[in-house]
C-alpha cells in the first residue's frame, strides 16, 4: 500500500524480455535506496511492483506481459523516467491517500493549461470511470495523489502545482501523454454499493 506522495524520480536504463516476462533496471534520482529489501513492493509510475535486485542507486523489477498491456510501462523507453515510492511501513503519515498499485486504466492528456506557476491539465478516460469521481475527490496519477478538480463527460481536471511539478514527472506531459489511473478505492467501494440499490 502507498500514499501517492512520491520519494523520487527514477530512469529506465536497461529492458529485457525473457519468458513473458521483462526484466527492468531504473537508476534512481532524488533519494536513498539502500535500505529497500529484496521482495519489498516498489510502486513505479503507480503500479505495484517487487524490487528484484537493487544497490545504492539502481533496482530491478519484472513485469508480466499482462501488467506491461494494461499500464503505460509497456511504452517506457531507455532513459524515460518514472515516478517512485516505497511502500508505506506501520507508522508512517498518510499525506495523499491510500493507493494499491492497481491501475484502473490508462488515460490520454487532452489539454494543458498554465495557471501561474501551476498546471492545469485535462485527462481523457472511459466514459463508464467518471462514475468513480467526484469533485474534490481523490485520484492517482502515474501514482501521484491529487485532487479532481472538475469531472467532464468522458474526462477530469486537474491542477498541479509547482512543487508537484518539481518533485515528480508530470513536467513532461505533452498533449497525448499516456498515464496509468488508479481511482480512489473508497469511490469505488460506494459506486458498488450503490449500483445494487
Amino acid at each position: 500500500m502507498f500514499s501517492g506522495i512520491i520519494e523520487g524520480r527514477a530512469s529506465l536504463i536497461s529492458k529485457e524480455s525473457s519468458n513473458n516476462i521483462v526484466k527492468m533496471q531504473f537508476e534512481v534520482r532524488d533519494i536513498d535506496i539502500s535500505n529497500l529489501k529484496m521482495g519489498a513492493s516498489i510502486a513505479v509510475n503507480g503500479v505495484c511492483l517487487t524490487a528484484m535486485e537493487y544497490n545504492d542507486n539502481c533496482f530491478s523489477v519484472e513485469v508480466s506481459n499482462e501488467t506491461l498491456t494494461v499500464t503505460n510501462l509497456g511504452l517506457l523507453n531507455k532513459s524515460d523516467e518514472v515516478n517512485i515510492e516505497r511502500s508505506l511501513r506501520l507508522g508512517d503519515s498518510i499525506d495523499g491517500h491510500f493507493v494499491f498499485g492497481h491501475v484502473d486504466e490508462v488515460a490520454e492528456v487532452t489539454s494543458i493549461q498554465k495557471d501561474g506557476a501551476a498546471k492545469v491539465i485535462t485527462f481523457k478516460i472511459d466514459t463508464k470511470n467518471t462514475s468513480f469521481l467526484a469533485r474534490k475527490g481523490s485520484i492517482a496519477i502515474n501514482g501521484v495523489s491529487l485532487t479532481v478538480n472538475q469531472v467532464l463527460e468522458n474526462a477530469f481536471e486537474v491542477t498541479i502545482i509547482p512543487h508537484t511539478l518539481e518533485r515528480t514527472i508530470m513536467d513532461s506531459y505533452q498533449i497525448g501523454s499516456k498515464v496509468n489511473i488508479e481511482y480512489d478505492m473508497l469511490a469505488r467501494y460506494v459506486q458498488s454499493m450503490t449500483s445494487r440499490k
